[in-house]
């Protein structure tokens, strides 16, 4: 066929950007049916785009690895609180529009078969579909999702750096860069617990 291209030209990857909105984050209210609890919480998304997690407001934290998400819904497709007490608990009686405007539903899991959600409600619908573009836009970002190695020593690095002597002993003994020197330079491998050029 004159004037086609490779496939290759039909795919643009683009690299990680998480907008400032998500990186200072939003309050919203996490809820679980389950156990009928409402949770006020600040969601935020690390400037690396890795993690997202929310704290509360006892400065408890939880996080998510952003390549777990499988689908971050509002709308329609979300969950909504079924039970009366917690939808007192939200006080959706007091907010105006529908709330499935308003609720922001996190899918994540390994698979698509051993899937979770997770609920929380924005305050505003224009934060909660701003929040489940984003998030998808993350999950789906095919660079984020075939990371470089030194990418995933770095991250774990930053994920255990108040442990740091644990994290070092373990890299070592898998045979990986366990000292952020030795990790940046890229050009030394690790052998047997002794740095070899």
């Amino acid at each position: 066929m004159a004037g086609a291209q490779p496939g290759v030209h039909a795919l643009q990857l683009k690299p990680v950007c998480v907008s400032e909105s998500l990186k200072r984050g939003s309050r919203f209210m996490k809820w679980d049916e389950d156990s009928s609890t409402v949770t006020p919480v600040t969601l935020r998304v690390d400037p690396q785009g890795y993690f997202l997690y929310w704290t509360d407001q006892n400065k408890e934290t939880d996080l998510l690895d952003i390549t777990y998400i499988k689908d971050a819904r509002t709308g329609k497709c979300t969950k909504t609180p079924k039970e009366a007490k917690l939808r007192e608990l939200l006080d959706v009686g007091n907010l105006v529009g529908r709330i499935e405007n308003r609720m922001l539903t996190v899918v994540t899991g390994p698979d698509m078969v051993n899937i979770q959600y997770l609920n929380f409600m924005a305050f505003q619908e224009d934060v909660a579909k701003e929040w489940a573009d984003e998030l998808f836009s993350l999950a789906s970002n095919l660079l984020a999702q075939n990371m470089v190695p030194d990418a995933h020593i770095y991250l774990i690095f930053r994920m255990f750096s108040t442990d740091r002597k644990r994290v070092e002993t373990a890299l070592e003994s898998c045979n990986l860069p366990f000292s952020k020197s030795i990790m940046l330079k890229g050009l030394r491998r690790v052998g047997r617990g002794k740095v070899c050029n």
